[in-house]
């Protein structure tokens, strides 16, 4: 059953990178203030098929987003029903807190003042972006822990934090003004991309840290989150984008290089203790 459930987890935090990315897209192809403004529906139907194309892209991430939903409020069953490890469950409670909340924020979104007084706004849209990798984290979180309560074991903190750093460069690369002049809507999609692997590498180092009781590696691994979190809320327009963004987005992969470098020549990992467990 801790095999099944973290083979459950797994897919949920693999299905929740995709949705965020999807969700991206959706934004930058102009599909996101498309369906009339009309949120669950989209022009009077709730399935995308026979919908103008933009219609379609929409609805169909409102769908994707909804399978995702459920193998969310799944995977956090799981954890409750079938682990006594309190983080683990805590961990599923909370992503399925955290649903209703991005479920809204994202009708918000894409109906302006039609379901919240105000409606969109930038910092709307940041906190939006925010929730959707708290999600992430919070079942990534749970799948890396249900794998060491199934017996599969820790993953070394060291391949995660080289993964992290082989990302670095290219996130770097394909972010706004860098190498490409025009910041594209495929380009703004690989950035993203990089972006999302970056700081998942970073969390699941980030997590084996704190299993392994390596308290300097989880201090560092964390900070790489979250700096790599910054870097996303940098680019969702909550500040208009300028020298300054670009310098502050430089100055934080800086940061990051620093911190992965730092701890990928720490090679002493403690093993993990029964007080953890």
């Amino acid at each position: 059953m801790a095999r099944r459930s973290y083979q459950l987890a797994a897919v949920t935090a693999v299905l929740t990178f995709a949705l965020i990315l999807l969700g991206e897209f959706t934004a930058v192809s102009g599909s996101g203030a498309t369906c009339g403004l009309q949120w669950p529906d989209c022009s009077g139907q709730f399935l995308p098929f026979g919908l103008p194309v933009n219609d379609f892209i929409e609805q169909f991430h409102r769908s994707v987003a909804m399978v995702v939903g459920f193998f969310i409020l799944g995977t956090g069953a799981a954890a409750y029903r079938n682990f006594d490890a309190r983080d683990i469950k805590l961990a599923g409670v909370l992503a399925i807190v955290l649903l209703p909340l991005q479920v809204i924020l994202g009708g918000t979104t894409v109906t302006f003042s039609g379901l919240v007084p105000g409606g969109y706004q930038p910092l709307t849209q940041a906190v939006h972006h925010l929730a959707a990798m708290a999600i992430l984290g919070t079942v990534t979180y749970t799948a890396l822990r249900m794998r060491d309560a199934a017996g599969i074991g820790l993953g070394r903190v060291r391949t995660a934090v080289l993964a992290a750093l082989a990302v670095l460069p290219f996130e770097v690369a394909f972010s706004r003004g860098t190498i490409f002049t025009v910041y594209g809507s495929w380009i703004q999609i690989i950035h993203h991309t990089f972006e999302l692997a970056l700081f998942t590498a970073a969390f699941t180092a980030f997590v084996w840290s704190l299993r392994r009781n390596a308290t300097r590696s989880a201090a560092a691994t964390g900070g790489v989150a979250l700096l790599s979190t910054a870097q996303v809320l940098l680019g969702v327009g909550l500040f208009p984008f300028g020298p300054t963004i670009q310098l502050a987005y430089y100055a934080l992969a800086v940061v990051i290089a620093a911190l992965l470098v730092a701890t990928a020549r720490i090679r002493a990992h403690a093993p993990p203790t029964a007080a953890t467990a």
